[in-house]
């Protein structure tokens, strides 16, 4: 049977913070197959030594099938990554709007006002047998992860279209102009599938770690698979806040966010899809950015000013009890998938690392054997693992821990804005931006309801003294006359 497969960049570093990249990737699904990419999960850390690409598709249908290939430059290695990477992420940047206070007392006076206590809060927040033959050379082949692999090359695109078609990869004839291209620039290609008769049911993610000066994620593959949309949620590591330079970038101020008390949600998802369906849909929305918050803890804007704590394991209200970091909260939430036995002390010794100013280095040659001795002013990478959680440690690699920035960009792209790649760059607003926030407006507060109606228990507002001084009146008024009745 012939399977669907995904295009995913391959990366390499970036020298200077405001060196451009390109970003995403795709999956082609055979005609007869329901299987439809939804959207993407993707994580890109830039540093001077490497770039890193994290990417796991989401999608409707069978993960059968599914086979991926991934253009690469010379070099290029691919890893299985584990999901509470994504998991960590995803729960720690995800939006939260809070209700601002009411602005009203209760009766009797004195206390908070009708909103002035924590109440409210939403969440807002996605085979060859390795011989050379017809023009493609087999580089590699291997299993990683749930994965079979192969690594391809060749500099005659009609030979590699006729060897991935033998071997059960199938192309439509649209994205064969783009595999020509990425042949003309050089790239080599990494072949995955799943291995028959696991019964995965979610694709795992996977990371390609390249040391190449150059790093792209066309943009363009990822029109292949999807529907009329697909929805991509990109995290950026780096010394320092990137945007999109190819497309236009958004934010959604809390300043405009509105709460509504009668319904006790804000209208934050509502402005959120308006401001990424803006130019187009070509655009991109900038939901958090913080420094440091990777390695260190970091005050909560909804808690006073004490420590963000999160929530781990399977508990829906988020991460936490416990992990005060998102790495923290990476490694045990890895513990809590059994994707690895980190220990106590080396979770607890990762955190040590937040305000070191020497870059993380990565001594080991690819079979982390062969491991050098750090200078005074490198951190061994090995350090910022535990156990085979190793994500923050890849990602770290290349970069100075208290310079490290977080960066959560989310996009919303019809099929038509993904006929370029995207271009990131160093903001030139280098300033954090929130993901918990309380909003700036209020709907039916106390004083600012509706009208009163006919029935007292719908009196509410300022138009309630009104309506009891009335009532008062007339009650008085009918006293009266039973007392003048003889």
């Amino acid at each position: 049977m012939h399977r669907s497969f995904a295009f995913v960049a391959a990366l390499a570093a970036t020298q200077l913070l405001s060196a451009p990249a390109d970003a995403c990737g795709g999956c082609f699904v055979p005609p007869a197959e329901s299987t439809v990419v939804t959207g993407h999960r993707m994580a890109l850390s830039i540093s001077p030594d490497q770039a890193v690409l994290w990417d796991q598709i989401r999608y409707s249908g069978d993960p059968a099938d599914f086979s991926w290939v991934l253009p690469v430059k010379a070099g290029a290695r691919i890893e299985v990554a584990n999901d509470a990477f994504f998991e960590a992420l995803d729960a720690a940047t995800g939006t939260t709007v809070q209700a601002p206070p009411e602005g009203c007392k209760p009766p009797g006076g004195g206390g908070f006002g009708c909103g002035d206590s924590l109440r409210g809060a939403e969440d807002a927040s996605l085979g060859s047998s390795g011989a050379s033959g017809g023009g493609v050379q087999v580089l590699h082949k291997g299993t990683v992860g749930p994965y079979d692999t192969v690594t391809l090359s060749s500099t005659d695109p009609n030979a590699l279209d006729a060897w991935l078609t033998e071997n059960g990869y199938s192309i439509p004839d649209s994205i064969k102009p783009t595999i020509a291209a990425y042949v003309a620039e050089d790239f080599d290609f990494i072949a995955l599938k799943l291995q028959p008769n696991l019964g995965v049911q979610q694709m795992k993610p996977v990371r390609v770690v390249s040391s190449s000066m150059q790093y792209a994620l066309p943009l363009r593959m990822v029109a292949a698979g999807v529907g009329a949309e697909v929805e991509i949620v990109l995290y950026v590591i780096g010394e320092g806040r990137y945007e999109a330079t190819s497309f236009e970038n958004t934010l959604v101020p809390a300043a405009l966010v509105t709460w509504d008390f009668k319904t006790d949600q804000s209208d934050y998802s509502s402005l959120r899809l308006a401001a990424l369906a803006k130019n187009d849909g070509r655009t991109w929305l900038t939901s958090y950015s913080l420094k440091g918050s990777l390695l260190s803890p970091v005050n909560d804007p909804l808690g006073f000013g004490a420590p963000l704590f999160y929530n781990v394991g399977s508990d829906p209200s988020g991460f936490g009890a416990g992990a005060d970091t998102i790495a923290e909260a990476y490694f045990r939430q890895g513990l809590a998938n059994q994707e690895g036995s980190p220990t106590e002390d080396c979770i607890m010794g990762v955190e040590g690392f937040a305000a070191n100013p020497n870059k993380v280095v990565d001594l080991c040659d690819e079979n982390g054997e062969n491991c050098a001795v750090p200078t005074a002013d490198q951190i061994d990478a090995r350090q910022l693992a535990c156990d085979t959680l190793d994500d923050v440690a890849v990602a770290m690699t290349g970069l100075h821990p208290r310079d490290v920035v977080l960066t959560r960009l989310e996009a919303n792209l019809p099929v038509a804005a993904l006929s370029e790649d995207l271009a990131l760059a160093a903001s030139d607003d280098q300033g954090q931006v929130e993901n918990r926030f309380v909003a700036g407006l209020k709907l039916n507060a106390c004083w600012d309801s509706e009208p009163a109606t006919a029935s007292l228990g719908s009196v509410r507002g300022k138009s309630a003294p009104l309506v009891l001084l009335v009532l008062g009146a007339a009650a008085l008024y009918f006293a009266s006359r039973r007392r003048a009745t003889p």
